[in-house]
């Protein structure tokens, strides 16, 4: 068994128990209660003609691929991303892999209400988005091949009708067909292949080629240089969603000024 399906199986278990201890019904009213409440994920990482990428800045606790990665405070790390100009953070809140928590999603969002904040996990289960929408996340990330294609299609709209956008993660040719399927607007590329961990930037080249005009494209996973963003810049790409890079770096503010400045 890889890595994926791993992380998937513990989800579904946790999925379970949470829902004996607060059922579906309870959670689904009053999130349908907060669908009034729409998000500025979309509008903050959409990039214009001649204007810097835009920058999605994660916080994480570990990764399958790096293992705990230091020992930072979030609250901190997350002040330094505002301050230095991230237009959205990502919250992972995965727990057995990623070692992330709601606890520290709802510490990032609470600090930090005026910038969007997208939650960052593997939903397998609808009853995650409704906890994502009392979590007051601005967005969340649907992660295409652990879903079916009418799970792609229920999920998205289900999002956008609570008011929570969506970033439409997708590794190949087969992902993309269900983002079109979707009718997802906001395409994220992750440059790792989740069965192998493995890391290639032209994993995005290669896919933005092929995706429908008009949608807002991200790229996702090893970027950690200038010259990645220059060459994303020139492909088109809207933002980046940056975690490992920036949390290992002695400075994370100057990293971030410098994606930042680049056009």
């Amino acid at each position: 068994m890889n890595i994926l399906h791993k992380i998937v199986d513990a989800k579904k278990i946790r999925v379970e128990n949470a829902k004996k201890i607060n059922p579906l019904k309870n959670i689904q009213k009053i999130a349908e209660s907060l669908a009034s409440e729409s998000s500025n994920f979309y509008s903050a990482i959409k990039r214009f003609p001649d204007e810097p990428i835009n920058l999605i800045a994660e916080i994480k606790r570990a990764s399958p691929s790096k293992g705990l990665l230091k020992d930072y405070d979030i609250t901190e790390m997350a002040d330094i991303y505002v301050s230095h100009g991230a237009d959205a953070i990502s919250v992972v809140t995965e727990e057995d892999f990623f070692v992330g928590s709601t606890e520290i999603f709802q510490k990032v969002k609470t600090r930090h209400s005026r910038i969007p904040v997208l939650r960052k996990d593997f939903i397998v289960d609808e009853y995650q988005i409704y906890e994502s929408k009392l979590l007051k996340a601005d967005a969340i990330l649907l992660i295409a091949c652990i879903l079916t294609v009418n799970q792609c299609r229920t999920f998205y709209e289900l999002s956008k009708a609570l008011g929570m956008d969506v970033l439409f993660e997708i590794h190949d040719e087969e992902d993309l067909k269900k983002a079109i399927y979707t009718e997802a607007d906001i395409v994220g590329i992750n440059n790792r292949n989740l069965n192998t961990l493995q890391v290639d930037l032209d994993t995005t080249f290669r896919l933005q080629k092929i995706i429908p005009p008009g949608k807002l494209t991200v790229s996702e996973s090893g970027i950690s240089e200038k010259s990645h963003v220059r060459e994303l810049i020139k492909h088109g790409i809207d933002a980046i969603l940056v975690g490992t890079s920036l949390i290992l770096s002695d400075n994370p503010g100057k990293k971030i000024k410098e994606f930042k400045c680049l056009v």
